[in-house]
């Protein structure tokens, strides 16, 4: 994974103190995110960071949005030109890879609440695409919804569990129970 680039601009705003500490949290940990760390790395004196985050969980939350918005595109892209279980296998392969490539900011997805503004906007971009290719196996809206939460979960239980194998026994799984019509009704 590259380092983190220490940031010493004549100015540094919101979206550049986020996108800083998503970096540390890739480098060091989600764990270990600290404002003093995030303003270390700016070259900046740790008491201006609450003139761009109000605390430490604002900025774990602006994180997390970062997160969702950069792995929604990346699944937008890695669909394009695909349905059914090439589809999900992409969705899969781009989940896993994101993972490997940003670990803080993986972890960052689990920690944000719903009702942090622009979670839902974000959180449907990011789901859009996953609920479009449940559909096109012919599920309706309601068992989607449930093969979604059940695909996600496994998928980031492979992901968290099974660093370095192949994922695609885990979607062959989703694939042959989806093209069979097995799928559960809601």
């Amino acid at each position: 994974m590259p380092g983190v680039t220490t940031v010493r601009a004549a100015t540094v705003d919101r979206t550049t103190v986020v996108r800083v500490a998503a970096d540390l949290a890739d480098r060091d940990g989600w764990h270990s995110l600290t404002l003093s760390d995030v303003a270390k790395e700016l070259g900046r004196h740790p008491s201006t960071m609450y003139g761009h985050v109000p605390s430490l969980e604002a900025l774990r939350q602006g994180i997390a949005l970062l997160a969702m918005g950069e792995l929604a595109d990346r699944v937008w892209r890695s669909v394009l030109g695909k349905v059914g279980g090439a589809a999900l296998q992409a969705i899969a392969e781009e989940y896993r890879d994101f993972a490997e490539a940003h670990p803080g900011r993986t972890a960052s997805l689990s920690a944000v609440s719903p009702e942090t503004p622009g979670y839902a906007e974000q959180a449907a971009r990011l789901h859009e695409p996953v609920r479009v290719t449940f559909l096109s196996f012919g599920l309706d809206d309601e068992q989607a919804a449930v093969a979604h939460r059940v695909f996600g979960a496994t998928i980031d239980g492979f992901v968290r569990t099974a660093h370095g194998h192949d994922i695609t026994p885990a979607v062959q799984v989703f694939v042959a129970a989806l093209a069979a019509g097995t799928w559960p009704l809601g």
